[in-house]
């Protein structure tokens, strides 16, 4: 699944990958349908869920707060497929008309270099995995062949497999090649708002840094590592059908669909072990939807902000829009 980390998989390319050739254009097939009509029980289980979030729809979001500007929250999602890069006058407007641009990290090209550079220690222990929780540790034979086998195919070098940690491995893998560089395509959905706002001399943070994004990840239990390179082997197979699945909720502004289908036991009908542990989810989504929420209401409350971040970060009651109505801001959606 597309866990909204681009810039993680990005690190661990710069750093540890080989040369890789042009990817294919993706042909997946989303799994909404085939969960529908092959596994009805998981499927009921998703909707519900997703009914039950507060802003299960939408993509942009205009914040009134008393006495300031409206700001805007944007849903964005790290893929440059044509079906999600094409933005709207309006969309475009907030962005071009806003006093400051916040997206989850700005930490790429030279800044990103920088960054490694100047905390390499810290990078260590953020990457790499201690010698009895590497993959090879929690793997069986079959499943850690099959694991080098994917690295592989994704240009990944070996020496990767063997020593990062588990949860960063998922990050590496998670995108079928065909989504990691499609020929044709746009920039990604994030990359665009960050353009749009350096063509308008418009300034731009991040609401975290790289080092953060992975340190919230430490620590992960044994089994929870175990289940989640498992589960991201048996989602393998049908890597570009995730990818269709993420891309068709997004086009259809069902955030809360998207989150629930990726917390979802079954995310794939009749796959075994393919479900992303919770606490893996939890993590890194819901956790920094708290950091994320105090660092941007600074900016929100001077108004005149447009904060774009993941989009399964909005939704839900622990989800970044319904804190920040919490917070007193009133949320309207925009489309």
């Amino acid at each position: 699944m597309v866990f909204h980390t681009r810039a993680i998989i990005l690190v661990a390319v710069f750093c540890f990958a080989t040369s890789r050739g042009l990817a294919a254009v993706c042909q997946g097939h989303d799994l909404f349908p085939a969960l529908n009509s092959e596994a009805p029980a998981s499927y009921s289980a998703i909707e519900d869920a997703a009914s039950a979030m507060p802003f299960r729809r939408g993509k942009l979001f205009r914040l009134f707060h008393t006495g300031t500007a409206p700001s805007y929250v944007f849903a964005t999602l790290h893929l440059s497929d044509s079906r999600i890069t094409s933005f709207s006058p309006r969309l475009r407007a907030a962005i071009a008309d806003s006093k400051i641009v916040a997206l989850e990290t700005i930490e790429t090209g030279a800044v990103l270099r920088g960054a490694i550079a100047n905390h390499r220690a810290a990078w260590r222990r953020a990457t790499i995995a201690d010698a009895d929780l590497g993959a090879n540790r929690l793997l069986n034979r079959t499943d850690f062949a099959q694991l080098e086998a994917l690295a592989a195919r994704k240009g990944i070098a070996k020496s990767a497999v063997h020593t990062f940690k588990p949860s960063v491995l998922t990050l590496m893998l998670d995108l079928p090649s065909c989504a990691t560089g499609s020929p044709g395509a746009e920039t990604y959905v994030d990359e665009l708002v960050a353009n749009i706002a350096r063509k308008n001399k418009i300034p731009t943070v991040g609401l975290e840094t790289l080092i953060e994004q992975l340190e919230v990840l430490d620590g992960l239990p044994r089994k929870t590592a175990q289940d989640l390179l498992i589960a991201i082997l048996r989602q393998a197979e049908r890597g570009e059908d995730v990818n269709e699945t993420m891309v068709a909720r997004y086009a259809e502004g069902d955030i809360g669909g998207m989150l629930a289908w990726l917390r979802s036991a079954e995310p794939i009908p009749g796959v075994a072990q393919a479900q992303i542990p919770q606490v893996f989810v939890d993590r890194l989504i819901t956790q920094r939807n708290y950091r994320m929420r105090d660092r941007a209401l600074t900016l929100l409350k001077q108004g005149g902000a447009f904060i774009a971040v993941g989009a399964s970060h909005l939704p839900g009651k622990e989800g970044l829009l319904f804190l920040l109505e919490k917070d007193g801001f009133v949320v309207e959606t925009i489309e």
